[in-house]
């Protein structure tokens, strides 16, 4: 399936999780006005490409370097417009941002297996698979929620990676420490969780329970992590899964929207704020 139909499916998706921790109000503004993609979501659009689907990325081209205004870059540049079409054509500095990227996670031993134990020509090895599943909430028949997820690589299952589900991220730090805060900052121990019950419900005889997630760093010298995510924060994933899909089911079936609340709240002092008295 391709990546723009699979967005266009109504499921609630892991991103569509992301905006109603904040409130449900946040994801329907989000549902109702979808964002025009950040030039980081460009960047990773590019890097998924490059390294997960190079066939596909071979089909855009590196821009002319040099100054536009001159006669000659100018002239090169129509050449280009004349064999591409202008989105296929990548400014000579991303395209080579993003060579090195690609160079560095395939010089990676543990990255290199996990890609190709995913490639074209391994059994039950998938790129960029979209699966589907419709959740039966507390095991009532009336309370379904229907999700979806795009997984990056799905190991084939003869390798020795068949337990795994694999997704590529870019950050500004893969460091295990910096890295292990992204994982909680952006939530992708949900994204494991979430992963897992969209995969495992649409192939009940191949089950995965490990999250690895690789991470490439977006600048010099684009450093790269291989990281599988513990028991507890898939645990953690899972719980807070759970509860947002039961108040994205009370969201559709109310069709109410808020954002934090119609009531006065009380802010208590944080722990963090307490005067430390020596």
């Amino acid at each position: 399936m391709k990546a723009e139909d699979y967005h266009a499916r109504p499921e609630l998706s892991n991103s569509m999780m992301s905006r109603l921790l904040k409130s449900p109000a946040h994801l329907r503004h989000y549902l109702d006005n979808p964002p025009e993609p950040t030039a980081a979501m460009i960047l990773g659009t590019y890097a998924h490409t490059a390294l997960l689907e190079p066939s596909e990325w071979a089909g855009y081209v590196r821009g002319v370097e040099g100054d536009r205004r001159t006669k000659a870059v100018k002239a090169a540049h129509q050449e280009l417009l004349e064999q591409y079409p202008p989105e296929r054509i990548i400014k000579h500095e991303t395209y080579d941002q993003i060579s090195a990227m690609v160079e560095s996670v395939l010089a990676n031993p543990s990255a290199a297996t996990l890609i190709k134990s995913a490639s074209e020509g391994q059994e039950g090895g998938y790129i960029e698979e979209s699966v589907f599943y419709t959740c039966a909430l507390d095991g009532d028949s009336n309370n379904m929620v229907s999700c979806k997820a795009r997984i990056d690589v799905v190991p084939g299952i003869k390798s020795m990676y068949n337990d795994c589900l694999v997704d590529f991220k870019t950050t500004t730090d893969a460091s295990p420490d910096a890295f292990g805060r992204s994982v909680i900052s952006y939530g992708y121990h949900r994204q494991a969780a979430h992963y897992f019950n969209c995969w495992n419900a649409s192939h009940p005889e191949d089950t995965r329970d490990k999250f690895v997630i690789i991470a490439c760093e977006k600048t010099p010298p684009y450093a790269c992590g291989v990281y599988e995510l513990s028991t507890d924060l898939v645990q953690l994933g899972a719980y807070e899964v759970l509860r947002l899909m039961e108040r994205y089911a009370e969201c559709i079936d109310t069709d109410t929207w808020d954002a934090y609340g119609n009531t006065i709240q009380t802010l208590e002092l944080p722990a963090w704020a307490t005067p430390q008295i020596g």
